[in-house]
């Protein structure tokens, strides 16, 4: 019962044009040959057209105020000027002047709690305070950050999958993360449930849906992504692609933002991690042929083996028999590194892993995936999530018991943390701030000057 009553809520979430609006941007004034301006500081991956539609200015007049911009462009970080207009400046000075005296928002937003700014889905989607609230805040003369959710939410499936519980998970924490930046940020969230396939995106795309936002969050399936990715190339569309690595064009596609780490950034991470103390250390890699390896295993084997990474190798046939002993070393640690990503795949071999001789450490090269299972040999492995819970949690589990009201479904990782950091580090991103999240901090670096970017922050975790 309580599934069906919260997919309802959702249904009516999704029924709406989900907006969630706040104070005004915080550029600074200036005033240039009589000509009031707001000083802008260039984000990542933004163009001249891209700031003339969001501050509903022509290109020209920007140029004009920035003659340099004409010969070379845009520069990331640069700080460039953008017109005033005339009516935005009489409502700008008018919410200065409260900020001034009050310290407060403006006062029209007094006689409402501060908490009906969340656009929580089962409580305030249908507030009809929440929408006097936001008309009162922020005039619809200011541009909005239009930001497209894209999750397969199955909202309105008669047999719905169940697994689709932990993207309302990930929705919900994209709502509470927009909750925390209440008054800093002018923005509208549009939530677009687009199943499993590729098709609901090809018609958002082509009904000109889409092409209207500032920035996109998802989707989840590598079949929807290239054609995201071609619409964010095209309409110059931040575009964070939070739940797979496989990334079509993000070589050459400067707008496209991968979460998931690179197989090479993974293995990377664990053979540095490893050369720090390289004597005590010896991979045993667990032969197969070449073409059954994942990228994952193949690439940090080769990247093990340039880097002079002690190692030995070892046969299943081997480990069957007992005789793994063969292939360990004694007095340093012998990392048993199979060539599968799957856990089943392991149930019969490792019993015959735990023991080695006298002297003969074990441990297992393991997957983030595997940490539900019982294990009992130590394990090394690299991961974008922490394995404990942050240390400040009081706030969010706060907003996240009120306006929801029931336990998150998912786990090892929280789906509710991910949408809460990844929404948080695109408008991080946006405005040109930093972001530090609470399940995950994210470091993005581009691929090369034409493509996109890869977070490439991944931990080592022992357990």
């Amino acid at each position: 019962m309580k599934h069906l009553l919260r997919l309802m809520t959702l249904c009516l979430a999704l029924s709406l044009t989900h907006t969630v609006c706040a104070e005004l941007l915080p550029y600074p004034l200036d005033t240039i040959n009589g000509q009031v301006v707001y000083k802008y500081r260039v984000p990542r991956s933004i163009g001249i057209y891209r700031i003339s539609v969001n501050f509903e200015v022509t290109q020209q007049e920007i140029i004009d105020l920035n003659p340099q911009l004409k010969e070379r462009g845009l520069h990331y970080d640069e700080l460039i000027y953008v017109p005033v207009k005339k009516e935005e400046l009489i409502v700008t000075e008018s919410v200065a002047t409260n900020q001034v005296t009050d310290s407060v928002p403006p006062t029209a937003t007094q006689s409402a709690p501060k908490d009906t700014i969340v656009a929580a889905a089962d409580s305030l989607m249908a507030d009809s305070v929440l929408v006097d609230t936001v008309k009162a805040v922020v005039p619809d003369t200011f541009p909005k950050i239009k930001i497209a959710l894209l999750l397969p939410l199955q909202a309105e499936s008669v047999q719905r999958d169940a697994n689709m519980d932990r993207f309302v998970d990930f929705y919900e924490g994209c709502l509470i993360g927009l909750y925390d930046l209440q008054w800093a940020d002018h923005f509208e969230l549009h939530v677009f449930d687009i199943g499993k396939t590729d098709l609901e995106v090809k018609r958002l795309i082509a009904d000109s849906t889409l092409h209207k936002m500032d920035a996109i969050i998802g989707p989840t399936y590598p079949a929807q992504v290239e054609p995201i990715a071609r619409l964010a190339k095209e309409d110059s569309i931040l575009t964070l692609i939070p739940f797979t690595d496989r990334v079509p064009d993000i070589q050459t596609n400067p707008f496209l933002m991968q979460f998931n780490p690179s197989a090479v950034s993974e293995a990377k991470a664990l053979v540095d991690y490893l050369l720090k103390d390289k004597a005590k250390v010896n991979c045993v890699f667990i032969e197969s042929r070449e073409n059954e390896q994942p990228l994952s295993i193949r690439t940090f084997q080769q990247e093990a083996i340039a880097h002079g990474i002690p190692h030995t190798k070892a046969t299943m046939r081997q480990i069957l028999a007992d005789s793994l002993y063969l292939s360990l070393k004694d007095s340093v640690e012998n990392i048993l590194v199979f060539n599968t990503e799957k856990f089943s795949n392991l149930q019969i071999l490792l019993p015959h892993a735990i023991n080695g001789k006298a002297g003969q450490h074990v441990t297992l090269y393991s997957q983030y995936s595997w940490q539900k299972e019982n294990i009992l040999l130590p394990q090394i492995y690299t991961s974008v999530f922490t394995t404990t819970e942050p240390a400040d949690m009081s706030h969010y589990d706060e907003v996240f018991a009120k306006y929801f009201k029931h336990e998150h479904f998912s786990s090892m990782p929280r789906f509710d943390l991910l949408g809460y950091d990844l929404i948080r580090q695109l408008i991080a991103i946006i405005q040109g701030k930093e972001y530090f999240g609470l399940q995950s901090d994210m470091q993005f670096e581009r691929v090369n000057e034409q493509g996109g970017w890869i977070n490439t922050k991944v931990q080592v975790i022992r357990k």
